[in-house]
């Protein structure tokens, strides 16, 4: 690619050489409607001359004159009728050329009715900033589109059609170049250097014609053979070997017939893809690319140039402008070779040619209003384009509606993805998310797909991949529309939409089902911690008024858990001075001595309240019904940053690492960790009581809120 672009430069700088390394009058020269030449001093020069004046001819300090004609400004030579009339043209070139080369000449003008005389001495270098910007704009369409071919071919270097692509780009740049030197000359160049660079111009018109038409003959679909891929080359190649030979009429049928025949050749070979590509929403997308690229850049530039010298018009755009159409079908072309964001180009062509056609029907109504009716040009533009805007843009989107109908347009709610977050197991939620998407996007086919991060249009656009969401899996979307269509960006936008509605509706199923068993585990807890101790306790007393007591406060404790309630809100004394009365009360009815210390002036939020009563009803709670303790010991106090809870018991005691977990041991050690705390269970000696120890230990700045 490097020597691609220094090749590339170096003959950009031999064809700037080439044309400042004339002779330069420093007389700005130019043609009117009737091919008159006039004349006006370059900027910054001292001359006589006040205004553009009409150029007669060219006299030499020893009397030799050459009257200046109506066309020796003409860009391009094969505009002239006949080949001896560009043998003339050609002679009158090199006489001109000869002049300027003198040391003095005078240009004859007709200011007015006057006849005047300006003398010049001609420089011996053309400087390069005279150069116009048609010679910058042609060099740099060949140069553009030289490189441009030589990146596909890069990107594809084995590939037959990005070669084709790379000689059509060499085409260019062959026909460019030398157009760039003789279509913007000052006056006249050598008539030999002329005619050399003008068969360039040619040759190079034609190789770019014939290897478009060899592209098209065998990419996207193989139409011919590949022999036949040199017969453009042959029969083109032999048409201007011909020409340059002059052995045609004139240039009309030398030149200008075979570039129209490579033009018809271009469209009908797209128009052959087209109808091959059906049923391959790839291959149409690079026809329809390829025809549209073609029809604006090659179209503009039959139509303003060569269309109107066919039938003897003036051409309504400069050649050195026009070649800018060029790199326009070049870049379009080389979007559709390198196949680069292929799945938007079908909606990026409908833009330009809408864009396109809205410019062309404007300047059409423009000029209708202009010559028929005959209004002044500012109100006819401005009514043509009032007209334009009301008829032909309301049309343009109804069209745009009609083929750009895609399947992402389909509603979809967040009901949708509720429905199959909410589905009966996973084999139904699929079942559903298949369907949505069928729906939406109408894909030929569904299918499994492999693990992304994100939807992605795949296989230019053949596919659409579906990401994993929740527990489904990835899926593979094939072809669009049932496979007229390829998917595009607003396809892969619309997936990340309902993949992230799909992925909030599954993560609100979680959270419920997660709060659902969280409250069923809480009540649980509750149900086993609270109701279960007050019950025992009303089991074992002897006072039917206590047993009473008990059963109410067991019905209040049922219904708070029912109500979710944090109870009476109670504050950490209170719960404790409360906690103390109804633990006597429950050890005494089992003859269960008491110890209890408090040494702590803490606050706690209601939930660990809650949590901490739990906690410490489950561990008397135990000791009663399985410890045959004589005493029980408890003590709440401060310890560094929290509180520690400890209950100890006198009884028989039990081996935490070998005994079964029950219910009581689990939901203790889950409220502790509710607290963001830790309990053990251990043997040893607290509070004059000796035996198995409970202990929990909890920050308080770790407690929930």
């Amino acid at each position: 690619m490097i020597g691609l672009v220094l090749a590339g430069l170096m003959a950009g700088a031999v064809l700037i050489q080439l044309a400042i390394s004339r002779p330069w009058l420093g007389v700005t020269f130019a043609a009117d409607e009737t091919g008159a030449i006039h004349a006006a001093p370059a900027p910054g020069l001292d001359r006589s001359l006040t205004g553009p004046a009409q150029v007669s001819a060219l006299r030499e300090t020893d009397g030799n004159r050459v009257a200046i004609e109506a066309g020796d400004l003409i860009e391009e030579p094969d505009a002239l009728a006949t080949y001896a009339d560009m043998r003339r043209f050609f002679a009158r070139q090199s006489a001109l050329a000869g002049m300027m080369r003198g040391q003095s000449i005078s240009i004859e003008l007709l200011d007015g009715d006057t006849l005047r005389q300006m003398v010049v001495s001609p420089a011996r270098m053309r400087p390069i900033g005279d150069l116009p910007v048609a010679f910058w704009v042609q060099m740099l369409v060949g140069l553009s589109s030289f490189l441009i071919g030589g990146w596909v071919w890069a990107l594809r270097r084995d590939d037959l059609p990005a070669r084709l692509f790379a000689m059509a780009s060499l085409g260019i740049l062959v026909f460019a170049f030398p157009a760039a030197v003789y279509s913007t000359r000052e006056l006249a160049i050598d008539g030999g250097l002329f005619r050399v660079l003008s068969v360039m111009n040619h040759g190079g018109a034609l190789l770019f014609g014939a290897a478009m038409i060899a592209l098209l003959l065998r990419y996207p679909r193989k139409l011919v053979p590949g022999r036949w891929l040199w017969a453009p080359f042959a029969l083109f190649g032999a048409w201007w070997l011909g020409d340059s030979l002059q052995v045609f009429d004139g240039p009309p049928a030398g030149s200008q017939l075979p570039t129209m025949l490579e033009m018809i050749g271009i469209l009908l070979a797209a128009g052959l893809q087209y109808w091959r590509s059906r049923g391959d929403p790839g291959g149409r997308a690079v026809v329809r690319w390829f025809g549209l690229s073609v029809a604006i850049g090659s179209g503009a530039f039959v139509f303003t140039v060569i269309a109107p010298s066919l039938v003897g018009l003036t051409p309504g755009l400069p050649q050195g402008y026009a070649f800018a159409f060029f790199l326009l079908i070049h870049i379009g072309m080389a979007i559709g070779v390198a196949r680069y964001r292929l799945f938007d180009l079908d909606r990026w062509a409908f833009r330009i040619l809408f864009y396109m056609t809205g410019a062309a029907l404007l300047i059409a109504v423009d000029a209708a209003l202009i010559s028929w009716v005959a209004l002044e040009r500012a109100p006819a533009f401005g009514l043509a384009l009032v007209l334009v805007a009301f008829l032909y843009l309301p049309l343009r989107d109804m069209i745009a509606r009609k083929l750009f109908r895609r399947g992402g347009e389909v509603k979809a709610s967040f009901q949708d993805m509720l429905a199959i977050a909410l589905a009966e197991g996973e084999a139904e939620r699929m079942v559903r998310w298949r369907a949505l998407l069928q729906r939406v996007f109408q894909p030929l086919k569904i299918v499994a797909g492999e693990a992304i991060a994100q939807p992605a249009v795949i296989d230019d656009g053949a596919a659409l991949a579906i990401p994993a969401t929740g527990a489904l899996p990835p899926l593979r979307l094939v072809h669009a529309m049932h496979g007229r269509r390829l998917f595009s960006s607003r396809e892969q936008a619309r997936a990340g939409e309902l993949c992230a509605m799909l992925d909030h509706a599954i993560a609100s199923r979680l959270a419920h089902e997660k709060g659902v068993a969280e409250e069923r585990q809480r009540i649980t807890s509750d149900m086993h911690d609270n109701i279960g101790v007050q019950l025992l306790g009303a089991l074992h007393s002897r006072d039917p008024a206590r047993k009473d007591e008990l059963i109410r406060d067991t019905l209040a404790d049922l219904r708070e858990i029912i109500n979710n309630s944090a109870g009476e809100q109670l504050t950490l004394a209170e719960l404790m001075a409360d906690l103390r009365v109804e633990i006597a009360d429950l050890l005494s009815s089992a003859d269960i001595g008491l110890i209890w210390q408090v040494d702590t002036e803490a606050e706690l939020p209601p939930q660990s309240v809650a949590a901490m009563r739990s906690i410490l009803r489950e561990a008397v709670g135990n000791a009663l019904r399985h410890a045959e303790a004589s005493t029980v010991g408890i003590r709440l106090g401060d310890t560094t940053g929290g509180l520690v809870l400890l209950v100890a018991d006198d009884g028989k005691g039990f081996d935490p690492d070998t005994a079964p977990a029950g219910n009581g041991l689990r939901n203790m050690r889950s409220r502790a960790t509710a607290l963001h705390g830790t309990m053990t269970v251990s043997r040893g000696a607290a509070m004059g009581v000796r035996g198995t120890m409970i202990e929990v230990r909890f920050p308080l700045e770790g407690a929930p809120a």
